[in-house]
């Protein structure tokens, strides 16, 4: 071999020993330089296993990595592994490409008290490094702020073309602790998977995933534009367990425990610059929520879900699909110093526990401004105009498009108790209903609400308004069979008489506008009866109630006024319960003192108009034309089913019987009836009060008689024999609905049904249901 090429030779192996050696020795070199200057680099102690670079696959690995905490004990951040591949031959393409970036087990521990983390020394160390190399070069200028160029622009500005590909982050623990509050945030298993990082016009796709250490779990999908900083999310979010979030809610609520899950399935589209003016869409659910008052007592519901078809805080635009609460339940307590459960609740443990800033305010108060040089004040003052002139009005708020399609709350009931009174007062409402379509915020629209009392009671009640404007809307209530003998403490208290028996129905009918109120009340009670008066009491009215009663009580022991209520309601004497009430005692007062001419004008008026005809005593008389009862035709129905309590073994068959030509004829008067009303008083729906009207109208009257003349053939016969058994089936089912609720009632002892078709055919009595008695 030639000499020249043996010294070739020779150098380029020394030369490639030097490279091998050099990759091999640098990262040991690396290592130690940064366990020795962590201190002087960041403040703290870093500790690294290994750091080995291949010198034919490019690939660096860095093994258990940890920079501790203050103490040099604890670490806030380390690492398992971290890799990445490094490919030298493309910078010959003026390329920096790193592919293959994988971390396992990064572990995080942020810890917060008050303003100051964990890592706030960390921050300030390097501020203050950073202050000192600028004092000692004077002529280097600081690093350009690239926060307001987009990545695209700042790639544009490398040197080389940055290419990073297959980063991939598994089974990651993150803790944070905020002291001060005492809460303890645990995310378990957090990965990440980014197949390319993008700069330029390109979306570049991320996906997270992790669990939470005191249940559920989350994934998110992220595709980002970083040229153009437009974003979309894809989050799902499964069963959080939100009592995490405990410590926090003593800052707004006084509370025992609370639990739950949250659930979110949403997609979120916007742009990075404008983070308000993301379109928000998806699913938010919350599962067994339970909160737990001090007292023992608990608010909460099994479901509630949102449906969101738009959410835009820019726009001040909410379209919700829908809003459905299942089997919720909340409990409500009144106190003698007029305050609820609630204004307990909303008192929160943290109250007045704030950090108190007057006397850092009084000191800077104090300060003496410093005397700036004139240039300066001058230039200040033309800045300070310059940013005057420059600086717009902020845009007004936009007007609120707010819309929920559909309103549902079911199964729900609500628990009360008062204890305002001499006997605290106990009540369960169940079965509480809430539907809605359509409930727009401006425009007027109709909620409704049904509910259950106890022994078959039941509540409707119909909303008419627009919630921009609650100052104004119709709200109509009807109370049908309520038992009065649950309100005997209130009786008590007022009377020192106690409700032994009676139910009560009530409608009412209320107009607010601008806060005026014009109501107007009827109320029926059958059957009422009072125990003896007890002396112990000392009650707020001297009424006397047994003879009260007996003189209003009608020979079917029913009672029925008429209650108007007028009144502001922003006036703080005006009370709507206290003047029913106080109208009732006056009833009653007038009565006992002159017992005669009541009676006398009682006579006067007929026993037809003052009651309803329930028939012999195996017989409860309806009125086929209407699927409702009234309280006595119910409390008749309720008073023969104590007998099965007594003896179990019986069975009670309640048949209804009605002639079906006879009805259709009369159904037909009704109807054209319920039209003329209508036509009349330009009405599409009715209530109570209303069929009330309808019932007292004159047949004879010359308008109505010409109304028939002109509308009768409209109504179809057919059509009213295919109407009469649905109604019919309908009170069947209301009837049974309310039997069954009495005690001792079964499937097995009651049965509501229809008598068969010929039988009502040949039926030529009154509609009414009767009521065999049978053993088992």
């Amino acid at each position: 071999m030639k000499k020249p090429v043996k010294i070739t030779l020779i150098v380029l192996g020394s030369l490639i020993l030097l490279y091998f050696i050099a990759l091999l020795v640098a990262p040991k070199i690396a290592r130690s330089y940064i366990e020795e200057h962590s201190k002087e680099m960041i403040g703290r102690s870093i500790t690294i296993k290994d750091i080995s670079l291949n010198p034919f696959t490019y690939v660096l690995d860095v093994d258990t990595l940890a920079v501790m905490e203050a103490d040099d004990k604890t670490p806030f951040v380390a690492f398992e592994k971290f890799s990445m591949n490094i490919n030298p031959l493309k910078l010959f393409t003026k390329t920096l490409d790193i592919s293959d970036i994988y971390m396992k087990a990064l572990y995080v521990r942020v810890k917060q008290h008050g303003e100051r983390f964990n890592f706030t020394d960390i921050l300030e160390h390097l501020a203050r490094q950073d202050s000192i190399y600028y004092a000692e070069h004077p002529d280097e200028k600081k690093a350009e702020d690239n926060s307001n160029k987009s990545a695209a622009e700042i790639a544009a500005g490398l040197p080389v073309k940055l290419s990073l590909r297959n980063i991939v982050f598994e089974k990651g623990n993150i803790i944070y602790q905020d002291t001060k509050v005492g809460s303890k945030f645990h995310i378990k298993d957090f990965s990440i998977n980014i197949p390319a990082i993008y700069l330029e016009d390109n979306a570049t796709g991320v996906d997270v995933s992790l669990r939470f250490a005191d249940g559920g779990d989350l994934s998110v999908k992220v595709d980002a534009n970083m040229a153009t900083y437009d974003f979309n999310i894809y989050l799902n979010l499964h069963r959080f367990a939100l009592a995490c979030i405990k410590p926090y809610l003593n800052d707004f609520i006084n509370y025992k425990d609370f639990a739950g899950y949250l659930s979110a399935n949403l997609t979120i589209s916007g742009n990075i610059n404008s983070i308000l003016s993301s379109n928000v869409k998806g699913k938010v659910s919350l599962d067994n929520i339970d909160l737990t008052e001090n007292s023992g007592h608990k608010l909460g519901a099994e479901n509630v879900t949102v449906g969101i078809g738009k959410a835009n805080l820019t726009d001040n635009e909410y379209l919700i699909d829908s809003v459905i609460v299942d089997a919720a339940f909340a409990h409500i307590d009144l106190y003698k110093n007029g305050k609820t459960n609630f204004d307990i609740l909303l008192d929160p443990k943290n109250k007045g526990q704030d950090i108190d800033t007057t006397n850092v305010t009084e000191t800077k108060s104090k300060e003496e401004p410093k005397e700036e040089p004139k240039a300066e004040a001058a230039a200040t003052d033309s800045s300070s105009v310059a940013a005057a002139d420059s600086t717009a009005k902020p845009a007004p708020a936009k007007k609120l498009k707010a819309r929920i399609n559909k309103l549902l709350v079911k199964n729900t009931y609500v628990t009360a108790t008062d204890h305002t009174i001499i006997r605290p007062f106990n009540y369960k409402v169940t079965a509480i209903t809430v539907t809605g379509q359509n409930i727009n915020y401006d425009t007027p629209c109709n909620v409704n609400v049904t509910a259950s009392f106890p022994e078959g009671g039941s509540l409707s009640l119909k909303y008419h308004g627009a919630l921009s404007n609650l100052n104004t809307m119709d709200i109509y209530i009807s109370v049908k069979n309520l038992v009065l003998k649950h309100f005997s403490n209130y009786s008590l208290h007022y009377t020192a008489y106690p409700i032994k028996a009676g139910t009560l129905a009530f409608a009412s009918e209320n107009k607010i506008v601008d806060r005026n109120l014009d109501s107007k009340n009827t109320i029926d009670i059958y059957n009422i009866t009072v125990g003896n008066k007890v002396d112990d009491i000392d009650p707020e009215y001297t009424v006397p109630m047994k003879i009260g009663l007996y003189i209003l009580k009608d020979k079917d022991d029913k009672i029925q006024f008429d209650v108007p209520v007028k009144g502001n309601l922003d006036d703080p004497e005006f009370s709507y319960g206290k003047i029913i009430w106080k109208t009732v005692l006056n009833l009653l007062v007038k009565v006992a003192v002159s017992p005669f001419r009541l009676v006398g004008n009682l006579a006067m008026a007929g026993a037809n108009a003052l009651g309803f005809d329930l028939g012999k005593n195996n017989e409860v008389v309806i009125d086929a034309n209407t699927e409702t009862f009234t309280s006595e035709q119910y409390a008749k129905a309720i008073k023969m089913t104590e007998m099965i309590q007594k003896d179990p073994n019986l069975m009670l068959t309640f048949t209804q019987y009605y002639n079906p030509r006879r009805t259709a004829k009369e159904y037909k008067v009704k109807q054209l009836k319920i039209d003329y009303y209508k036509q009349k008083n330009n009405k599409t729906e009715l209530n109570e009060l209303d069929h009330r009207a309808i019932d007292e109208m004159d047949e004879s009257e010359k308008e109505f008689k010409a109304y028939v003349k002109e509308h009768s053939a409209e109504i179809d016969k057919n059509y009213m024999m295919k109407v009469l058994p649905k109604m019919a089936a309908q009170r069947n089912a209301d009837l049974l609905k309310v039997l069954r609720a009495q005690p001792g009632v079964t499937k097995k002892n009651l049965k509501v049904i229809t008598a068969p078709r010929e039988s009502l055919r040949n039926y030529k009595d009154k509609p009414m249901y009767k009521v065999d008695v049978d053993v088992q």
